[in-house]
């Protein structure tokens, strides 16, 4: 019988740490089964509010309002989508102020935080696929050697 091994697990690791620029702190997260169900979650919801927000619906409605109650509206929405990312990336980041931190960092934009939820799915993604890290450490190695 022969002997199969698994060796592309052995340096496998799910935590990284996650650095922005502009803000002195490091977050460790862990991209575990509780990360990926709090992500998805999270990443549905702030889709959900933008599709609302983008779609011609909304549009018309909004135009059939007054200035002063398209405003109104137009900021509650814009609240409830900045509430949303936030909340999701202090979540994520699994600091109860880093939503905040981030938010203050980048410029007081929402759209910047929802991108950041993006990119932070999008490295879940790769820390979990062992044999695409184990592409790029030999494209790496292949690359970076003394001469």
């Amino acid at each position: 019988m022969s002997l199969i091994r698994l060796d592309e697990f052995k340096d496998y690791s799910n935590e990284r740490e996650i650095k922005l620029p502009g803000i002195d702190k490091t977050w460790k997260v862990k991209f575990d089964d509780q990360y990926r169900v709090q992500s998805g979650l999270i990443a549905s919801e702030v889709d959900k509010l933008y599709r609302e927000q983008s779609s011609s619906n909304y549009e018309d409605e909004l135009l059939k309002l007054t200035q002063a109650e398209r405003k109104k509206r137009l900021t509650a929405d814009l609240n409830k989508f900045k509430k949303t990312c936030v909340d999701g990336l202090s979540t994520l980041l699994q600091d109860d102020k880093a939503g905040e931190e981030i938010y203050e960092a980048m410029g007081d934009s929402t759209e910047i935080c929802a991108q950041i939820i993006g990119k932070l799915n999008d490295i879940c993604e790769k820390a979990l696929d062992v044999t695409k890290q184990k592409e790029e450490d030999g494209k790496a190695s292949k690359y970076d050697t003394e001469r």
